[in-house]
């Protein structure tokens, strides 16, 4: 596993999360594959509310992820994080309308 945090907002999450839907082909019938990443209303956050992910070896490694993720990283949009700043930072957010899980 690979774990990222976006440092430039929800904007810059859901373009490069529409990049790699349209070049994966997403959504997909045959696969029943909606998105390859969550949208970032539904994702998770660390505690000062940026979007945190994790996701496959694999997947970081099929074009055009494997292309991006070094841009991104010289850009300072998004930084890799370690396992343990992944666990000790995220917050799961609570489902869509549960106010008080919060």
């Amino acid at each position: 596993m690979r774990f990222f945090r976006v440092l430039s907002g929800d904007e810059v999450y859901e373009s490069v999360r529409a990049s790699l839907d349209l070049a994966w082909g997403h959504p997909n019938a045959e696969t029943k594959t909606e998105t390859c990443l969550p949208p970032a209303t539904e994702v998770t956050r660390d505690g000062t509310g940026r979007v945190v992910v994790a996701v496959e070896d694999a997947w970081c490694e099929y074009e055009p992820a494997n292309e991006m993720i070094p841009q991104l990283v010289a850009a300072s949009a998004i930084e890799e994080i370690t396992v343990d700043e992944w666990r000790s930072q995220v917050i799961a957010r609570p489902p869509a309308g549960d106010a008080e899980a919060l």
